[in-house]
Order: C-alpha cells, then sequence, then structure tokens
C-alpha cells in the first residue's frame, strides 16, 4: 500500500528545539509532555500572509495513547500545484487510531520529519536528532474545509468545498493540513452550499464519521450478494458504529435484519435504541445455538432467505451465527473484537455451500478509483439527507486552533483520546473551532 506525505512540497517551519523533551505530571500521571510555548514563538515564524499557523497531534513512538500523543505546532506554506490546503472541522478518535498508535494496527503511517522543516527548502531535518524525531499525525477519518488550492487542483475544488478523507493513514487530528487532491472526497460543494442544497443540513459530526463506519456497511452490504426487498441479514455486534450503519442503510433497500447483541445489564436499552433505528429482529448472543433460536428464525423469515452474516466478534458464537445462514450464504469479516479464531464447519461449506471473506474498507479504497469512492460517498450522504441515518451519539471535545498555550491544549487532546480507549465514555469526536 503507498502511503502519500500530506505535505508533498509544502512543508513546515519548525518553532523549537525542545519539542518533546520534559515529563509533566497530567490528572495524576506521569507522562511524556512537550514544553509549553509562547505566543510569540509563533508569531516569529508565520511573518508571510501566505504561511498557515497549525497544531497536529502527533507521536514518535508507538505505545499508551495518553503517554505518546504530543501537540506540535507548526507552519503550513501554501499547498503544491496538485495539493489543496484545509482547515479541519471535526475528527473523531475511532478504535483504529488508538491502535495504530500502540502499533498493533496493520495500517501504519509513515513517521517523517517533514512538520520541521523550513517552507524555504526541501531539505528535511536528521531523523537522528533527537529534538526534532519523526512523528505521524494521528487519526484517520474527519471532514475538512477547503481554504486554498493548487493550479492543477482547482478544476476538482473550490475554496470552501467540504472534503473528507479517500483514504487512511493521512492523519485528521490536527488543525490545518496539505493533501494531494487525489486523496480527498467532496461531500460538500461550495455552490450547492451556497443556494441551500447539497448537504448543508447535515451535522458536522455526520459528515465526520462518513467514512468508516457507514461506508463499511454500504461495501458489505453491496459487494458478496445481491439484496432483495424481503431478504434478510443477520449481524453480531449490532450495537457497535458498523451494526447500526447496516440497520439503517438496509432499512431504505426493503432488507430486513437480525441483530445479535451481548447479554448483559443494560441490554433492553441497546434492544431499544437499534429497534429506533430500524431493526426488525434482536437476539442475545446466549440464544445462539439452541434449536429453538433456529425455529424463531424460521418463523421470522418465512421463507425469505438469509444471505449475509456480518460478523465483528469471532470465536463461536459466530460459528452459530453461520449456521442461521441459507443456503450459499456469504459470512463477511470485518473485525474480531472477541480474539477467538473463527471455526466455519466443514458441513456448512459442503452441504449449504455457504461462502467466508474478510473485508476492511482501506484495502478497497485502495483497489479502487476515486470516482468511486466518491459515487459511495454520494449516495451514504444521500441516506443521511433523508434523514434516514440517526446522527452520532458523541461527545465533543473542542480544539481551538488558535490556541497559544500547547500544553492546555495537549492535556484536553489527550484526555479525550483516554476516554476513548479505556470505553464506556461513548463516542469521542474533536471539534476544530
Amino acid at each position: 500500500m503507498t502511503l502519500h506525505n500530506p505535505i508533498t512540497r509544502s512543508l513546515a517551519r519548525p518553532l523549537t528545539t525542545k519539542s518533546f523533551q520534559n515529563t509533566a505530571t497530567v490528572t495524576g500521571a506521569t507522562v511524556s509532555q512537550k514544553r509549553h510555548l509562547s505566543s510569540s514563538s509563533w508569531e516569529g515564524s508565520s511573518g508571510s500572509k501566505d504561511l498557515t499557523r497549525a497544531t497536529a497531534l502527533v507521536y514518535s513512538e508507538y505505545g499508551r495513547p495518553t503517554e505518546v500523543l504530543k501537540v506540535l505546532k507548526h507552519t503550513l506554506t501554501p499547498p503544491g500545484e496538485d495539493a489543496v490546503q484545509v482547515q479541519f472541522l471535526a475528527s473523531p478518535i475511532n478504535p483504529a487510531d488508538i491502535n495504530q498508535i500502540e502499533g498493533v494496527y496493520p495500517l501504519k503511517p509513515p513517521m517523517t520529519t517533514h512538520l520541521y522543516s523550513p517552507p524555504s527548502t526541501t531539505t528535511t531535518t536528521s531523523s537522528s536528532d533527537p529534538t526534532h524525531p519523526p512523528v505521524a499525525v494521528g487519526g484517520n477519518e474527519g471532514v475538512a474545509k477547503v481554504t486554498k488550492v493548487g493550479s492543477k487542483a482547482s478544476s476538482h475544488f473550490k475554496v470552501g468545498d467540504w472534503v473528507v478523507m479517500g483514504s487512511a493513514g493521512l492523519g485528521t487530528w490536527r488543525s490545518h493540513g496539505n493533501f494531494l487532491a487525489k486523496d480527498l472526497t467532496k461531500v460538500r460543494t461550495v455552490e450547492k452550499m451556497t443556494e441551500g442544497g447539497d448537504s448543508s443540513s447535515l451535522d458536522v459530526v455526520q459528515l465526520a464519521t462518513l467514512t468508516v463506519n457507514p461506508c463499511t456497511a454500504y461495501r458489505m452490504l453491496r459487494d458478496f450478494r445481491t439484496l432483495s426487498p424481503g431478504d434478510y441479514v443477520i449481524q453480531n455486534g449490532a450495537n457497535s458504529g458498523v451494526g447500526e450503519a447496516v440497520i439503517q442503510l438496509a432499512k431504505p433497500l426493503g432488507v430486513k435484519t437480525i441483530n445479535i447483541i451481548r447479554n448483559r445489564p443494560g441490554h433492553e436499552k441497546v434492544a431499544e435504541r437499534l429497534t429506533k433505528l430500524g431493526a426488525t429482529h434482536i437476539l442475545t448472543d446466549d440464544q445462539l445455538g439452541k434449536l429453538e433460536t433456529k425455529e424463531l428464525v424460521k418463523s421470522w423469515t418465512k421463507g425469505h432467505e438469509v444471505k449475509l452474516a456480518f460478523n465483528c466478534v469471532g470465536g463461536k458464537p459466530t460459528t452459530e451465527m453461520a449456521r442461521l445462514l441459507s443456503k450459499n450464504g456469504h459470512l463477511v469479516t470485518y473485525g474480531a473484537m472477541s480474539r477467538q479464531p473463527l471455526i466455519l464447519p466443514a458441513s456448512l461449506q459442503i452441504f449449504k455451500n455457504v461462502h467466508a471473506s474478510g473485508f476492511w474498507l482501506s484495502a478497497w479504497n485502495d483497489s479502487h478509483s476515486s470516482a468511486e469512492r466518491q459515487e459511495m460517498i454520494d449516495c451514504v450522504v444521500e441516506v443521511m439527507k433523508k434523514g434516514q441515518f440517526e446522527e452520532v451519539e458523541c461527545m465533543r471535545n473542542q480544539w481551538n486552533i488558535t490556541a497559544t498555550d500547547v500544553g492546555v491544549l495537549e492535556e484536553r487532546l489527550r484526555d479525550a483520546v483516554g476516554r476513548a480507549a479505556s470505553g464506556g465514555h461513548g463516542k469521542q469526536v474533536f471539534m476544530m473551532e
């Protein structure tokens, strides 16, 4: 997989030679923390109106996010001729983002020194300089507004357009950034926004969380079996982000869903929420593998096929879910939260011709054109515009893009990542203001 440097031909100026030194106590724990920068360190480096002051949440080593993440102030020059500069509006914190920083996710963005490099030269700082270690910008998803456009990108983008990332690993936890035009996908055009059309009615968080969970659900519903109104899909992890997206994207197609959730305290409220989103039927995981459950599913489907099963859990419960597939059914695995192996009995493969595949949206994005990505985004946005997709419930964390006290900003942002990593606090989203 080829990952493109988001600031090609548009390198950033260093603001301090002590960026990754010192330790400080934050919320009762000793963690690595960057030295606080005064506002003068910025003013002295941005004398030209063509330069853009920026902040980014970066890491120079893998580890616990609350310990390795730092806020880096830097300065962006105008974008290259085939690139655009954007100001981020919102960026969510997803499980994959946490895994990436921990170093356990398959896709690892390259760590570079480009954020330190002076704008007057293409020479990069030595990676052996301990005060300027190579860094990667966290985050893979977000929505941004185009603020500057390179000469060759002007046929595709205009200042004021809203965009999302076309692939993973580009780094979205930042106030501003320069990106190649081919790596971005439009979600709002400035012309239609002026007319009050396009996606203007959608909340910024809906657009910021568009490209991972909804697009994964969209592809799985379309790429493995042809679904017709009345057909069924069954899924575990139904209250996950992808699971809820499956429910909402299946409903307009007339496709019905059987949704499996964990039997634990509070599962009644989970079931109530899923029903509100449009879930057809709900099972708890302890019902799987029972004869009465098999008969119950037959009474629900009334001869219609259960064509697809979506798995993000693994282990024995997934094996039992696969037994509920109809002949020629397809099991699609996009996660493995239990970290247990997936076993598909030979009898299902031989006598029911059940197939099994894996799906990873990052791989799909890398193997398909920007036009195909745009078509997918447009289809999902259309569902949202019709009011058929609920806004994501989340905690909004302010990112002051003009903050001069880096220490305060860094603590606030790392606290948000910590809440996301520990779980139980709901979806966390950075709101750039």
